[in-house]
């Protein structure tokens, strides 16, 4: 498992309690572009208490191998996260599988941020877990989401009925899976 992960633009960090502060402010300057596609939120989630709390739970998840968080900063700005990306359910064989799921600050949007972040930790998935397939869901509505997993090579794989439950109902999405080739 690597802990720090450089592209050219950016640095790609695991969960570290000292960014709950940074990370309750990320949310709370994004709800607006985040709430149409997650679980409704109560106010404290969006505090510096709530999110050391999740941090921490995290932290101890990755010590079990049982799933990854990824933290994202630009490499001139190191003190602000502008994505996060997961790796959910690590699953051992037979499926050697995960979900993956992720969010890049509105500000920062098209800027491809997403996509080469997303690559470098998909790689460090296949390559430090071992894992053989990558799953992702995604709102029928997102394209902006759809369009990035098809850059990344995610194939459609069909439609989950009922899936998901956001915003008081429960919602289709789309499936879609990244394999590692031999």
């Amino acid at each position: 498992m690597s802990d720090r992960i450089e592209t050219e633009r950016l640095i790609i960090l695991t969960a570290k309690e000292e960014f709950a502060a940074q990370l309750a402010e990320y949310y709370d300057r994004n709800r607006e572009w985040f709430d149409p596609y997650e679980v409704p939120k109560t106010p404290d989630y969006y505090t510096t208490a709530y999110q050391l709390s999740s941090m921490r739970y995290e932290i101890d998840m990755m010590s079990r191998r049982q799933c990854m968080y990824y933290y994202v900063f630009l490499k001139e700005k190191p003190d602000t996260i502008i994505g996060t990306i997961s790796y959910s359910r690590l699953r051992p064989l037979p499926y050697l599988s995960t979900i993956f799921g992720y969010d890049f600050d509105h500000a920062h949007w098209g800027s491809g941020y997403a996509t080469e972040s997303c690559i470098a930790t998909d790689n460090d998935i296949f390559d430090d877990y071992g894992m053989h397939r990558i799953e992702a869901r995604v709102s029928l509505d997102n394209d902006r989401s759809i369009r990035m997993l098809e850059r990344l090579g995610f194939v459609y794989e069909g439609k989950e009925y009922a899936g998901v439950y956001i915003g008081g109902q429960w919602r289709d999405h789309l499936r879609y899976a990244l394999i590692k080739e031999d």
